[in-house]
């Protein structure tokens, strides 16, 4: 029922399902740009002839029971301002308060179909749906190529379809997120995934086709519609990129790997609900090469024996970066204590990453960094575990701080017994000039097969600032 449900409000976009929120609190108009006959006629065809296909394969393999997946169903709420002087709408906290609510599900689906496995993963909000995205795996194992042996070959695909979405602050000048008008769920991306090992080394491409101009849902968005009717520059605008990782690992420990990218970009592509690595920037090229376990052995210096020191070094140049590279040092002091430096080169001045001691006594962890041989920062931690009859758990306790006094505090505590399981940290931070209470934060979790319920809540330094009931069932 909900994939029925959602695949109505694809195919049928809600126009005119436009919340009150906008850019500097000015209310969005509750208008949609018009857009020529033909291209709608042919926008609604595509999705019902995808709504058919979809009904098919899921309807036809889910009948013979070879479906699996997960379904959830998420409460959000957080406080808004109540209190008033005046007129006026103070952040002032108050115990009792107003509460505004978001109501999230998600819906993950997988067919075994023999030579592969095929996905499907839809979010829908309180807004409307967030993003459709088909994912297929096909292992192929070993495969030769005209004579081209390729071990564990596999193909990843991936297809996005996303309704855009903004990050705004709404009338209560919160951080909330906001549909663009029309509404429409629009290709955003499809790219396709290699691996493979050939003579040792493992391989992996990446190859991407996207909309660059698809609105980042963590960001705020210029024009009041995507596509804006009146700037077509600003509209969809599909690149082509790819990414390229090879790795090797000698018997001795010695590993080197590369990381090379045309027309793209490491960092990743996001809508509502969904991201993965990498991303479409045309124009752009990157190459980072990393070395690293080069053993030197056992090393004496000044008078104390290092033991099992290790080099390692990383190269990174890109169109809008010079090249830049660092050298990396760790060893061993003792049983229980290692250290470890850094160094940048070919860059001018060189800068030295400082020096990293720490040591482990037990449950107790204590480390510093020293840097231009001044000690900077220092902190100490403690995990234990708890046996406390039926109920087992851990603990821990950490401590940062040095230069500007003490500038962390964090305790945490988690236990569990049969369905049961709880944890709950609190936090002290600087602020300022000034050390406080930073947050609290408590989740409860019951598990009874297939199901699961979790409740959770956050505070803050002025009251609460977020909580979520969240179910989910497996199958």
């Amino acid at each position: 029922m909900i994939l029925l449900a959602c695949m109505v409000r694809l195919v049928c976009p809600r126009l005119d399902a436009i919340g009150p929120l906008s850019r500097g609190h000015l209310s969005r108009m509750p208008l949609t740009p018009q857009r020529p006959p033909t291209l709608g006629r042919t926008r609604s065809v595509l999705w019902v002839l995808l709504a058919v296909v979809l009904l098919l394969v899921f309807g036809v393999v889910g009948s013979h029971g070879q479906l699996s997946g997960r379904f959830g169903l998420d409460i959000i709420a957080r406080r808004i301002p109540t209190t008033l002087t005046g007129e006026i709408k103070l952040d002032t906290p108050s115990e009792f308060v107003m509460l505004e609510f978001a109501v999230a599900s998600k819906l993950v689906l997988t067919v075994p179909l023999g030579f592969a496995d095929l996905s499907l993963d839809v979010a829908v909000n309180t807004a409307g749906p967030e993003h459709f995205v088909f994912k297929g795996n096909a292992a192929l194992g070993k495969v030769d190529i005209y004579g081209l042996i390729l071990e564990g070959f596999s193909i990843v695909p991936e297809m996005w379809f996303a309704v855009p979405f903004e990050s705004v602050l709404d009338v209560n000048n919160l951080p909330n997120s906001v549909l663009i008008p029309p509404g429409d769920a629009l290709f955003v991306r499809s790219s396709v995934t290699f691996t493979a090992a050939l003579s040792g080394f493992n391989v992996k491409q990446l190859v991407m086709f996207e909309d660059v101009n698809f609105p980042n849902p963590g960001a705020a968005y210029v024009p009041l519609y995507y596509p804006p009717p009146q700037s077509p520059s600003l509209g969809p605008n599909y690149a082509l990129g790819g990414i390229t990782t090879v790795s090797w690992r000698a018997a001795c420990g010695i590993s080197i790997s590369s990381v090379s990218g045309i027309n793209a970009v490491q960092a990743g592509k996001s809508v509502k609900g969904y991201s993965a690595s990498g991303r479409v920037l045309p124009g752009n090229w990157f190459e980072t090469i990393s070395v690293g376990g080069i053993s030197l052995g056992d090393i004496p210096c000044a008078g104390v024996m290092l033991y099992d020191a290790y080099l390692g070094a990383g190269l990174t140049a890109s169109t809008t970066q010079t090249m830049s590279g660092t050298v990396s040092f760790s060893a061993r002091l003792s049983e229980t204590m290692t250290l470890g430096s850094s160094m940048t080169v070919f860059k001018h001045p060189k800068q030295w990453g400082g020096l990293s001691v720490s040591t482990s006594l037990g449950p107790f962890r204590l480390s510093a960094r020293l840097d231009q041989f001044e000690l900077t920062s220092m902190s100490a931690g403690f995990n234990s575990s708890l046996n406390l009859g039926a109920m087992t758990g851990t603990y821990g306790i950490s401590i940062s701080g040095l230069e500007r006094g003490m500038t962390g505090l964090s305790t945490r505590l988690a236990v569990s017994q049969g369905m049961f399981s709880g944890n709950t940290s609190i936090s002290f931070a600087q602020s300022g000039t000034s050390f406080g209470f930073a947050s609290l934060s408590t989740r409860i979790a019951l598990r009874v097969s297939p199901g699961v319920i979790t409740f959770q809540a956050t505070f803050g330094r002025f009251g609460l600032t977020r909580a979520a009931v969240s179910t989910g069932v497996v199958f």
